[in-house]
């Protein structure tokens, strides 16, 4: 009777071992040599500096191919297929010139398992590409959000600390994520992982702008929301804000600059 019950109990804890393990999700990413993805992007930048206002909203449609690989590491390139950028500065808006110069134009670059973006340089006959650098240069970096590359329950997550990184302008950025994976959600008969992404910045360094060159040092925060799609290895959804603390003091001298620029994301998966 008692090795029955033992039994009994060992089955059940097996079961409830399985469902357990059944509502795991693996958040790694699966890039496929040739494989392309359709994405449509939508980038609002607010920025107030000194009392002065201005925005930029850039509305985009690109195409990513994973070209090659080896291991660890995926030679990618993203095309845009269609690029409208209005700015806006003191209440006047008019459309960006450099936007019609990108489509058709690509961006080369380098991804890890873990989403680590590295080696963006300009395809061929990229002519707009010193003007918008540093638009595109910080949007590829974080196009992909670091993945453990593991499986991970719903209700627990992961993270990455003291990630460092420095931008086009010379500016440093150093950087902590935590990841939740908050609940699963079926769309289009998927069953795609919602996760929630918190992100703290710490800028320092130095920054060459038209204005000249100035040190820098600031803080940021950000709350984002992506879904993951396990089956295919990508994310479907991504949307979310960060805003930018930044003091920028003239290295020629002078009184330091306030400046805070807020970024509101939207990228969905079209293809």
């Amino acid at each position: 009777m008692l090795r029955k019950l033992i039994m009994g109990m060992t089955a059940l804890m097996m079961v409830a071992g399985v469902a357990g393990a059944a509502g795991d999700v693996n958040f790694g990413y699966k890039f496929k040599v040739g494989g392309a993805e359709k994405y449509h992007l939508l980038i609002n930048t607010e920025m107030e500096m000194t009392g002065m206002k201005a925005s930029q909203i850039a509305d985009m449609t690109v195409t990513v191919t994973c070209v090659s690989s080896k291991p660890g590491a995926y030679a990618m390139n993203m095309t845009f297929d269609n690029v409208e950028t209005t700015n806006t500065i003191s209440g006047s808006s008019q459309p960006d010139p450099s936007a019609e110069q990108m489509i058709g134009k690509s961006v080369l670059f380098t991804v890890d398992e873990h989403g680590t973006v590295s080696n963006v340089a300009p395809g061929p006959d990229f002519e707009a590409w010193a003007s918008v650098q540093r638009v595109v240069e910080p949007t590829l970096k974080n196009w992909y959000v670091f993945m453990p590359d593991k499986a991970v329950a719903a209700g627990s997550g992961w993270k990455r600390d003291n990630y460092r990184d420095t931008s086009v302008a010379g500016s440093e950025y150093v950087t902590n994520e935590k990841y939740t994976f908050r609940e699963t959600k079926d769309e289009g008969g998927a069953s795609l992982a919602v996760v929630d992404q918190d992100v703290t910045t710490k800028v320092g360094g130095t920054t060459q702008t038209p204005m000249g060159n100035f040190d820098i040092a600031g803080t940021g925060s950000g709350k984002f929301e992506f879904y993951f799609d396990a089956g295919r290895g990508v994310i479907t959804h991504y949307k979310g804000s960060m805003q930018t603390d930044i003091n920028m003091t003239p290295q020629s001298g002078g009184d330091a600059m306030k400046t805070s620029v807020t970024n509101h994301i939207e990228r969905e998966l079209l293809k």
